[in-house]
C-alpha cells in the first residue's frame, strides 16, 4: 500500500474510532505488509471517464443536410388540348429527338401514366411539371448494356439497327425546360422548350394511332 494508502487508511480508522458511521462490504482486516490497526477501506482516487479528468470532449457530428431528390415521383398528370407529338430514335445506345409537331386535339387529353426506361421531362425552376415515360419497341425487355466493348457472353440483343418511338408530349405554358431522360443510363439531354417551330398548330381530329397509345 502506497503512503497515500497509509494515510487513507489512518484516518479511516480514526473515524471509525470516533463513531463515525462506515457503511462498505469490502472492510478487511491489515495484511502483514500493512501495519496499520483496525480495519483497511479500500478507496480509489482519480479514477473515471476522460472527460471528468478534463480532456477535451468531441462534438457530435452535425447531421448532412437533406439533399433535393433527382427523381421526384411523377406529378399530377395534366388535362390539355394543346400537345407537342415527338419522334425519339434510339441507335447504339444514343437517344436523340428526330422532329417534333404541334398537335391540338378537340378535347383535352390527359397524359398517360405508364412505366418505361426513358422519359420526357417538362420543369419549372426545381419544380416537375410533367414526366411522360415511354419505351423504344424490343428494347423495354433487354437491360442497359454497360459501356465498352460488348462482352462475349453476353446474349444477343434484339434492338438492332435505329429504333423509333413517338411521344406525346403536354404543350404545358408552365415549363420553362424540358429534358429527355435515360434511366438505364442516367443520361439526360436537353430539349428545345417550347419546340422551336414555325407554323400554327396542326388541328387534329382525334390521336393518331401513337398518339392514341398514349392517351386514356
Amino acid at each position: 500500500m502506497t503512503r497515500l494508502g497509509f494515510e487513507t487508511a489512518g484516518v479511516l480508522v480514526l473515524a471509525a474510532a470516533l463513531g463515525a458511521p462506515l457503511a462498505c462490504s469490502q472492510a478487511r482486516p491489515p495484511t502483514t505488509a500493512e501495519p496499520t490497526p483496525g480495519l483497511v477501506f479500500p478507496a480509489h482516487f482519480a479514477e473515471g471517464e476522460e472527460q471528468d479528468a478534463g480532456a477535451p470532449t468531441k462534438e457530435p457530428a452535425a447531421p448532412e443536410p437533406a439533399k433535393r431528390s433527382n427523381a421526384p415521383p411523377d406529378p399530377e398528370p395534366l388535362r390539355q388540348a394543346e400537345q407537342y407529338e415527338y419522334t425519339f430514335a434510339y441507335e447504339t445506345g444514343a437517344t436523340r429527338a428526330v422532329s417534333v409537331r404541334p398537335l391540338r386535339f378537340p378535347k383535352p387529353v390527359v397524359t398517360a401514366r405508364k412505366m418505361g426506361r426513358f422519359a420526357v421531362e417538362l420543369w419549372v425552376g426545381t419544380e416537375l411539371v410533367e414526366r411522360v415515360r415511354f419505351d423504344f419497341p424490343l428494347l423495354a425487355a433487354e437491360d442497359p448494356q454497360p459501356k465498352g466493348r460488348r462482352s462475349v457472353n453476353a446474349p444477343p440483343s434484339l434492338a438492332g439497327g435505329v429504333l423509333k418511338a413517338t411521344v406525346l408530349v403536354p404543350a404545358s405554358i408552365r415549363a420553362r425546360r424540358a429534358v429527355l431522360v435515360d434511366r438505364g443510363t442516367n443520361a439526360e439531354t436537353e430539349l428545345d422548350w417550347p419546340p422551336k417551330l414555325g407554323t400554327a398548330p396542326n388541328d387534329a381530329g382525334a390521336p393518331n394511332d401513337a398518339a392514341a397509345s398514349l392517351a386514356p
